[in-house]
């Protein structure tokens, strides 16, 4: 529990970095206020040996994976769709008529954050022990799964 808290507070402290634009009142059900509209979790491929925490809450769906000495790997927040908006020194890369934009961790850690968006999903992973290529391998097991 201890850990699924440490990852909760690890993805809202990234969370700010990429701002949605103000939902439009003809847009009612898009945005990240409001409820959530993803029905099920969509699991990415990832090794077996990786244990998965979730949490649900009103407007998002936490995916924690740990390793087998329990160090966080990656955490995955699924989303309403919303606008991306990428931050200073971000890139982006377009693989599968995806569009995948990602940036370092700004801290003292090395670690990236990746955001994209399929469907109606907007989808933010952030690692510290990988790196973006492997980061974007995982997120198009995820990509494929959504039919647009």
């Amino acid at each position: 529990m201890k850990k699924l808290l440490i990852c909760i507070l690890l993805t809202l402290t990234v969370h700010p970095v990429f701002q949605a634009e103000a939902v439009k009142k003809p847009e009612v059900g898009y945005g990240y206020d409001a409820p959530l509209r993803i029905k099920k979790v969509i699991l990415p491929e990832v090794p077996k040996s990786w244990r998965l925490e979730t949490k649900n809450f009103e407007n998002s769906i936490l995916l924690a994976y740990f390793d087998s000495n329990d160090k966080l790997i990656l955490t995955i927040s699924e989303e309403n769709r919303r606008l991306m908006v990428p931050v200073a020194g971000s890139e982006q890369a377009e693989i599968n008529n995806t569009t995948y934009i990602y940036h370092p961790w700004i801290s003292r850690q090395r670690g990236w954050v990746l955001c994209w968006i399929k469907g109606d999903v907007y989808f933010e992973m952030n690692s510290f022990a990988l790196n973006v290529d492997e980061m974007i391998t995982i997120a198009e097991t995820i990509t494929k799964q959504i039919k647009e």
